[in-house]
């Protein structure tokens, strides 16, 4: 068990690719290990086939990252490193079909307490148009609307689940605000006059062509349930559509409180892949 080096990067990215139906990029491994508040040093280790980073989720949560097939030292070396760092709840997840690391969590003493989805549509299927409620228009990304999208994320996210800590801005533009996240083409805002009411936010995934990504979208309180949500999703399908894609996808909380699966399912959005989240006090 060693700290891994910038240099690993590629290989944990195929571990984690290995690990789930899903490829994983590299590039997406080196944003993890800059982020600002984690260190690599002493933030993850390397097994001959595993890797596990510790994250502080705020709140006293620590969100254990796994990929390859983690053995029963890995798991207690993560344990123990959340507890270092003052967290006394650990949340981990795995892909539901990995039953190598859901065992290795049980083993553990972590209990299954919730599922995540990953939804995909086939865009020749979208024959919707989007209707915006009237009064409101939308419009893509221009220099300048950095804090704005930040600001709207973080109201209209207050509702998920263990989101009950605002991103500081600074880890928000680490992950946001350069590719392949940051296609300002791809970010949408819909505006009530001056006032925004809804985004999203998304981007290509140039490790699964072919396929545009949903990576946020959040409707604020006063202007839902009047079919915005619906609107901006559909309104994304035709900009992935121009785009000469031919699907879409999303990750969503299964159980989200707004509804969202409920609302990607009548766009015609079916699960492609599930994920287990587990948990355990420390």
């Amino acid at each position: 068990m060693r700290p891994p080096r910038l240099e690993d990067a590629a290989w944990v990215a195929e571990l984690t690719g290995e690990s789930g139906p899903e490829p994983f990029p590299a590039e997406l491994v080196e944003r993890e290990w800059t982020e600002p508040r984690f260190d690599l040093g002493r933030d993850a280790r390397l097994t001959e086939s595993a890797y596990a980073g510790v994250w502080d989720g705020r709140g006293g949560k620590a969100w254990l990252d796994f990929a390859g097939q983690p053995n029963d030292e890995l798991v207690e070396w993560a344990e123990a490193r959340a507890r270092e760092k003052g967290l006394t709840r650990a949340l981990a997840s795995a892909w539901s079909e990995n039953e190598a690391q859901k065992a290795a969590f049980e083993r553990a003493g972590y209990r299954l307490i919730r599922n995540s989805w990953r939804m995909r549509v086939d865009l020749a299927d979208v024959r919707d148009e989007p209707v915006w409620p009237e009064g409101l228009t939308v419009r893509t990304f221009r220099p300048g609307d950095e804090r704005m999208f930040y600001d709207v994320h973080q109201e209209t996210f207050a509702d998920h689940w263990e989101h009950d800590h605002a991103d500081p801005y600074e880890e928000w533009a680490h992950w946001l605000l350069q590719p392949p996240m940051f296609e300002p083409e791809l970010w949408f805002v819909v505006e009530d006059g001056d006032e925004p009411a809804g985004i999203a936010i998304c981007h290509l995934r140039d490790e699964m062509p072919g396929l545009g990504w949903v990576q946020i979208l959040g409707v604020r309180r006063p202007w839902r349930r009047r079919g915005l949500a619906r609107a901006l999703l559909l309104h994304a399908f035709q900009a992935f559509k121009s785009r000469g894609l031919h699907q879409a996808g999303l990750g969503v909380d299964a159980e989200n409180l707004t509804g969202a699966q409920l609302l990607y399912e009548s766009a015609g959005m079916q699960v492609a892949s599930r994920r287990d989240i587990y948990e355990k006090e420390l």
